[in-house]
């Protein structure tokens, strides 16, 4: 009959294949417990099919290997080596055991990524030694850590009802006797209180020195381009944020728990066969230490590690989970703060652009622009066209109208000038007394900037023309007005002091705007300049009106007006 033999904590054990399912895994439910944070939950069985046997990986975090091989299911023979988490089982037979191959030495192995610094090449311990080595390094998987404190969603069946509140009876008063319970209690008041990153990191780190006895702690962060910083460092009593001086942590480890997203812990770094050669463990002194990543749902913000350079064996498995605990906690806190800061940062940058902008072209912005910078659009060149439309004969109709009535009549005047222009995805520039200064073609770019403003123009008449109609109802003078458009090279952008800014255009082709408006441009007319009513192409019925020397400029300038 075939038998498995393999050591747990120094001990050799013998199970033999002799039902027909044998479970293996690190729950006490399981026929074979193999007591490690490398082994799953429910990790593996080992099933007969008739006279053969075969072993199935149940989904486990760390997988099966046969004879160095990672396997889903396959069948197993007398002098196969499995491999679950760290745990080392021979295949071997009742009547052959002693000339069965020796058993291999149980190793924790920590996952070394490629590149990473893993040290010189160290003999097999002695089977004294195994014991040691075994449990030097204990690796917790956050997908385990999850599944078993239903972190994931997930909730497992209960097959015994009474036995489920029997535990949960017993979870309950071990949380209320626990001081434990008391710091994650204090730890999220706090961090649901602070809106720092700064003081998120202090609290959590506070909280870790509380609980774990420890020299040594460093949360480091993720920056732009996904390297480690360390933000904050806390040597026994002495806490810095972001030191300039070398750090004592290990890269080895760091990114161990980064790339393979687990826990883990090792009881004495120097001693470790996967720590001990490495640079910075031999330089920094690392003793026992624990590392966990920063993690909030599947997203890695940074890492935390504990230590001490004095004493080993100072952590034990339970500490792991805790560890990954503090992490989340951090990591969450930290995700908080982001999520708002970028929230409102969002919101200052709408309704800075919504002074100017049409919603349609506000959301073309955030989405093209993955970071528009709220304090200040760089200024640049671009092809537009600018939009003048003034109300004709206003300084009369102030002089004979009391303020009330002229605030009404140019709040409705703005309105429809300015639902017009957003309409057609145009930015207003200003109101300068009773004009409205807009422009088309900035920030995005549009490449029939010409038709969208004079279309806008062509609107804004029409909407007067409703409006008027009601003002003669009401025995209301009617309001007319001057429309002049000029497309061409302009600057755009946030110009202005350092005290106050308008995000405007400058340029030539904003001065001919301005003065067909004044110097050419008739009540009720909408007039256009030579290179608008080029790139209208016909699209919209012009008449010539000629060409006009107009006040600051060289030459004569061609201007057209819609009919």
């Amino acid at each position: 009959m075939l038998e498995l033999q393999f050591v747990v904590n120094g001990e050799q054990k013998v199970v033999s294949l002799d039902q027909d399912e044998i479970r293996f895994g690190r729950s006490g439910e399981n026929e074979v417990v193999l007591p490690d944070y490398s082994v799953s939950r429910r990790h593996a069985r080992v099933v007969r099919d008739g006279d053969r046997w075969w072993v199935e990986d149940l989904k486990s975090t760390n997988g099966v290997q046969l004879n160095g091989q990672s396997v889903q299911r396959a069948e197993i023979r007398f002098g196969d080596d499995l491999k679950m988490g760290v745990f080392e089982l021979q295949v071997a037979g009742t009547a052959g055991r002693s000339d069965a191959p020796g058993l291999g030495a149980v190793h924790a192995n920590l996952p070394i990524s490629p590149g990473m610094d893993a040290g010189p090449t160290v003999e097999a311990p002695s089977p004294a030694e195994s014991a040691a080595i075994s449990n030097a390094t204990i690796v917790r998987s956050l997908r385990d850590f999850s599944a078993e404190y239903g972190l994931d969603g997930m909730v497992g069946v209960a097959r015994d009802a009474s036995a489920v509140r029997q535990s949960k009876r017993q979870a309950l008063d071990e949380a209320y006797a626990s001081h434990v319970f008391g710091f994650l209690t204090r730890l999220a008041r706090l961090l649901i209180t602070t809106d720092s990153d700064d003081e998120i990191l202090r609290h959590v780190l506070d909280i870790a020195f509380e609980v774990f006895p420890v020299d040594r702690g460093f949360l480091l962060l993720k920056d732009d381009s996904g390297e480690l910083q360390c933000e904050v460092m806390r040597l026994s009593d002495e806490t810095k944020f972001r030191p300039t001086e070398d750090v004592p942590i290990s890269k080895t480890m760091l990114q161990a728990v980064m790339n393979e997203r687990v826990a883990l812990l090792t009881y004495d770094a120097l001693s470790d066969q996967r720590l001990a050669g490495t640079e910075s463990v031999r330089i920094h002194q690392i003793r026992a230490a624990m590392c966990a990543p920063l993690w909030s749902g599947e997203k890695i913000i940074g890492v935390m590690q504990l230590d001490t350079p004095h004493h080993t064996g100072t952590f034990t498995e339970p500490d792991v989970d805790l560890l990954a605990t503090l992490s989340n906690y951090c990591a969450v806190a930290i995700e908080r703060n982001r999520n708002a800061r970028d929230a409102e940062f969002q919101r200052e940058v709408r309704n800075r652009l919504s002074r100017y902008h049409s919603p349609a072209v506000i959301e073309q912005v955030m989405h093209e622009d993955s970071s528009p910078d709220v304090e200040r659009v760089k200024v640049q060149r671009a092809e537009v066209t600018v939009l003048f439309a003034d109300i004709v004969g206003f300084t009369a109709t102030s002089e004979n109208s009391q303020p009330e009535e002229v605030a009404k009549l140019m709040e409705g005047y703005f309105t429809y000038a300015v639902e017009a222009i957003f309409s057609f995805g145009g930015t207003l520039d200003k109101f300068i007394g009773d004009c409205v200064m807009a422009f088309f073609g900035a920030p995005m770019p549009q490449e029939d900037h010409a038709y969208r403003a004079v279309a806008a123009a062509v609107k804004v008449r029409e909407a007067l023309e409703q409006w008027n109609a009601q003002r003669d109802a009401d025995g209301l003078p009617r309001v007319k007005t001057r429309v002049a458009i000029n497309s061409g090279p302009v600057v755009v952008g946030d110009i202005g002091s350092n005290r106050r800014v308008d995000y405007t255009v400058l340029g030539n082709t904003v001065n001919v705007a301005a003065r067909l408006e004044e110097m050419v441009a008739e009540p009720g007319d909408i007039v256009l300049g030579e290179e608008t009513h080029r790139q209208l192409a016909g699209s919209i019925p012009c008449e010539s009106l000629g060409d006009f020397q107009l006040k600051g400029l060289s030459r004569k300038i061609a201007a057209y007006r819609v009919r």
